[in-house]
C-alpha cells in the first residue's frame, strides 16, 4: 500500500461517519488499546528519527528505514509520512469525539486526544526539521509546504460537518474557513454516504492533490498498516454496505 492511498482511509471513514458515531455499543477495549499502543510507538520512531536527522547520525535500524524513499532526503520522507498520516488522524479524532458527544459519554475522547496531542507535536518538529535541513533543496521545501497546506484544507473539509454539528470548530487548522467550507458543501445537511457521486469527486480531488507517484509512492510502514486496521476494526458490521465506492475497495482496505 502506498503513502498517498491513507487519504483515501481518511475519505473512507469520514464517508462512513454517521453509522459509526451513532452506534451505541462501546469499541472494544482491546482495539483501542491497539490504536493507542501502535499511535505511541509510531510516534516514538518518528521522534527518534527526527532527533538522529537533526543530529546528522544515520538511520541503520531496517524497521526505521521502511517506508523512507532512498531518493529524497530522510527529513523530506519523514514530513510526507508524518503530514498524510496527520491527515487521517485529525479526522479520526474528530469522529471519536463527536461518537462521545452523540453518546453523552466519556469513553474514547480522552484518549483521542492524547494521541492527537502527540501528533500535533511530531508535526511541528517535522517541519522544523525540514526547514532546517541542508539536504532539502529549496525544491523539496517548498514540496512539503504545499503538502501542508493541502493536508491542512482537505482536513478542514472532510471534518466541517462534524465540527459545526458536535461544536469541535477547535479541531480546525482554520475555523473561518472550515465554517466556509461547511456552508458551501453542507448547506444544512451532510453529504449521506449513499450519495455516492459526491464523494467520489470528493475521492477525484484528494487523488489530485495526493498523487501517488514520486515520493508519494513510497511503501507505508508497518505502524501506519496497524492503526488503519485498528480504525476499521472500530465501525460496526454492515458499514461496508454503505460504501460511497464498490464492494471490492471496502474489502480491499479493510484487508490492510
Amino acid at each position: 500500500m502506498k503513502l498517498a492511498y491513507l487519504v483515501e482511509v481518511a475519505a473512507l471513514a469520514s464517508a462512513h461517519s454517521r453509522p459509526f458515531i451513532e452506534d451505541g455499543c462501546r469499541i472494544p477495549n482491546a482495539v483501542l488499546g491497539d490504536y493507542y499502543i501502535h499511535s505511541r510507538n509510531r510516534f516514538n520512531r518518528w521522534m527518534r528519527d527526527l532527533n538522529d536527522v537533526e543530529n546528522k547520525v544515520q538511520i541503520r535500524d531496517p524497521l526505521h528505514l521502511f517506508g523512507l524513499s532512498p531518493r529524497y532526503p530522510v527529513a523530506m520522507s519523514l514530513a510526507e509520512q508524518i503530514l498524510i498520516n496527520d491527515l487521517v488522524n485529525r479526522v479520526w479524532t474528530v469522529m471519536l469525539v463527536a461518537r462521545d458527544r452523540h453518546n453523552h459519554a466519556q469513553n474514547v475522547e480522552s484518549l483521542a486526544h492524547n494521541v492527537f496531542r502527540s501528533h500535533l507535536a511530531v508535526r511541528h518538529r517535522a517541519l522544523g526539521v525540514c526547514v532546517n535541513d541542508q539536504s532539502m533543496s529549496a525544491e523539496q521545501v517548498l514540496h512539503i509546504e504545499k503538502l501542508r497546506t493541502s493536508s491542512e484544507r482537505w482536513a478542514d473539509l472532510l471534518n466541517c460537518g462534524l465540527m459545526n454539528e458536535y461544536a469541535l470548530w477547535e479541531y480546525a487548522f482554520d475555523e473561518v474557513r472550515a465554517r466556509e467550507l461547511y456552508r458551501d458543501r453542507f448547506h444544512e445537511e451532510r453529504i449521506p454516504p449513499q450519495n455516492s457521486q459526491a464523494w467520489s469527486l470528493i475521492l477525484a480531488g484528494m487523488r489530485h492533490s495526493f498523487p501517488d507517484s514520486g515520493s508519494l509512492a513510497a511503501p507505508i510502514h508497518d505502524d501506519d498498516r496497524l492503526i488503519t486496521r485498528s480504525i476499521f476494526d472500530c465501525f460496526p458490521q454492515g458499514s461496508g454496505t454503505l460504501a460511497p465506492w464498490s464492494l471490492p475497495t471496502i474489502q480491499k482496505s479493510q484487508r490492510i
